[in-house]
């Protein structure tokens, strides 16, 4: 027994107790796999489990066949890999697999990802080279990724948007559609994040004190969709491009990658939803920062993503849920031949999006469109997103079979989607950069030239570009 008099009272800790905390640390980097696979076999199911460790013993193996005897330097196992490395596996072995889905190679990556996390929370390996890979792929792929969206042909869309019977529904899906915006973009958008030149705006943007962006402020009829941040983040009450001083703590992040935010232009369409929802729009005195999309009759407040998916998607209680609709919606005459012999055939535990329906006249079959319904799994329904699936592929000049319109590459992706430029060329890089682009020109130009047109009002408010 060590006499306590040979101990060294000057240290917090023993000798013999941090040697004792370093055993597990070198368990983990003598056998990292072997560790993590003990561990995951504890925290989850058993195939799950299988599938994670497999994933990281395939990465494993294709690093040691494949990279290794290629390197200057010894690779020996898991802890020796780069990040390069994860971009050639995702690149070289993962994509070109035709018996991988574009869901599970991002599962690959996942799995990938959170062993590195495990192994840096064990102090095995600093940091995680997946994060990077894994959000290129995610970027890059994602419309790949959304390609089990239902399909909607442009007259079931039509007909859709034109059922909508509140301004908040409208606003809310022509965001979606008109911009490409993701949910938490357009959940994000604040008054000062408009410039709308119409009397009922001024008057409101007056009775609010509120003060328009910069970005907007010179450019009428546009929207600003904030920079990129995370959920949590604390956005400041005057100015987002400060980052200073006391703010809102927003529930969701924005995704753009443009740090500094994207301008979007308004048509005459969303300028009239923008207009007619702002009617109805609760005041938000009691806020130092004004929602566009703010809900609530006592203490008006943004609306958050749990609300917003009850009163536009999963509650047949609010008149523009998609539920409700998906209840009234039925198809009258065959899309293919125009025949009304057509019969529904409901297939509840069907695989394809939402109902079936056959005509005897052709015998073509079709599934609904628009469907929501408990129990189908989430690409079997129309959420948020298929406004930014739907305004990529309707306006891409290479494939749309939607609309006839088309929007150019570089304004479809980078300057209103707010796509990652990675991988494009000098021109395209330096086109949406404020300092060398015409906005009026380069983007709202060529934006309102191709956009689509759902006939939703009879009467429009002209936008710039559009009757003025």
């Amino acid at each position: 027994m060590t006499d306590d008099r040979d101990r060294d009272l000057d240290r917090v800790q023993t000798r013999s107790c941090e040697e004792r905390r370093k055993e597990p640390q070198r368990d983990w980097r003598r056998e990292p796999i072997e560790q993590y696979e003990e561990k995951v076999y504890d925290d989850v199911t058993g195939r799950d489990a299988r599938f994670r460790v497999r994933a990281v013993r395939e990465f494993e193996e294709y690093l040691l066949e494949e990279l290794a005897p290629k390197a200057d330097v010894p690779v020996r196992g898991v802890r020796d890999a780069v990040e390069r490395d994860f971009e050639f596996y995702r690149d070289d072995e993962l994509i070109p697999n035709p018996s991988l889905g574009w869901g599970s190679i991002e599962n690959h990556l996942q799995h990938l990802s959170a062993f590195y996390r495990t192994l840096d929370k064990e102090k095995a390996y600093a940091g995680n080279p997946v994060k990077d890979p894994l959000s290129y792929y995610r970027d890059e792929y994602e419309d790949e990724l959304e390609s089990g969206r239902p399909y909607i042909p442009f007259n079931r869309l039509k007909k859709f948007l034109n059922w909508l019977d509140t301004p908040f529904g409208r606003v809310s899906w022509l965001l979606a559609f008109k911009e490409g915006v993701r949910k938490g973009e357009g959940l994000n958008i604040d008054l000062r994040c408009l410039h709308i030149d119409h009397p009922i705006f001024w008057e409101i943007i007056d009775n609010h004190n509120i003060v328009l962006d910069e970005r907007v402020r010179d450019r009428t009829d546009t929207i600003l969709i904030y920079g990129k941040f995370n959920e949590g983040t604390e956005v400041p009450n005057e100015s987002i491009a400060g980052w200073e001083g006391d703010g809102e703590v927003r529930e969701c992040g924005n995704k753009r990658k443009q740090k500094t935010g994207s301008v979007l232009p308004v048509d005459s369409e969303l300028k009239t939803a923008l207009i007619e929802w702002l009617l109805v729009r609760p005041p938000t005195y009691q806020l130092d920062v004004h929602p566009l999309l703010a809900t609530g009759s006592r203490d008006p407040s943004r609306i958050q993503k749990d609300a917003i998916r009850a009163r536009l998607w999963d509650e047949d209680s609010h008149i523009d849920s998609i539920q409700r609709w998906s209840d009234q919606e039925s198809l009258s005459e065959c899309p293919t031949c125009g025949s009304d012999k057509i019969v529904e055939q409901n297939l509840e535990d069907g695989e394809e999006t939402g109902r079936r329906y056959r005509c005897r006249n052709c015998s073509a079959v079709h599934w609904r469109s628009i469907h929501w319904a408990k129990g189908l799994e989430m690409s079997q329904k129309m959420v948020w997103h298929q406004g930014r699936h739907t305004f990529s592929s309707a306006h891409d000049p290479g494939s749309s079979d939607l609309h006839d319109g088309t929007i150019p590459d570089a304004v479809r992706k980078q300057a209103i989607r707010g796509d990652s430029n990675k991988g494009g060329d000098t021109e395209d890089r330096i086109y949406i950069e404020d300092k060398y682009q015409d906005f009026e020109r380069d983007v709202r130009q060529p934006y309102l030239e191709g956009i689509y047109k759902f006939g939703v009002y009879d009467n429009l408010i002209a936008a710039v570009g559009e009757g003025w």
